[in-house]
């Protein structure tokens, strides 16, 4: 007979974790030419520079966060923290697609409301993962 000592916490959130992990590394790719050339992203999608500079310093810090929050042992609230900002961007993007306050071009409309979808799945798996680690807990 085996005894398994060491803890089982990060078995069962496995899909959490790479859930979060793939968010902050794609995210935070996303962020570059967000900062790198937010006046050429705004000429082509029609939102002004400076939201897209933004976007650009939030993603990059996004990206890091998250990467670190999902390798804590408790991982669990920080997925809350980023399930929650996944689902406030989903309505967010959509919102300010449906409201037309910016004059979008067909990148800009694509770019919200792609971003409204990735951010839409994201969201999902990782709440299924953070489902997943509440139902292994007991």
């Amino acid at each position: 007979m085996t005894a398994i000592t060491a803890p089982t916490t990060r078995a069962r959130s496995g899909l959490l974790r790479y859930a979060m992990r793939l968010d902050a590394v794609l995210v935070g790719i996303t962020g570059i030419p967000f900062v790198v050339a937010p006046g050429w992203l705004a000429s082509l999608t029609g939102m002004p520079t400076g939201v897209e500079l933004g976007l650009g310093i939030f993603f990059l810090a996004y990206g890091p966060t998250v990467y670190w929050l999902a390798g804590r042992e408790r991982v669990r609230p920080g997925a809350i923290a980023t399930i929650t900002a996944n689902a406030l961007f989903t309505v967010g993007f959509v919102a300010a697609e449906a409201a037309g306050i910016w004059p979008l071009t067909g990148w800009g409309v694509a770019l919200l409301l792609g971003g409204a979808l990735y951010t839409a799945v994201i969201g999902s798996v990782q709440y299924a993962g953070l489902r997943a680690c509440a139902a292994a807990a007991g």
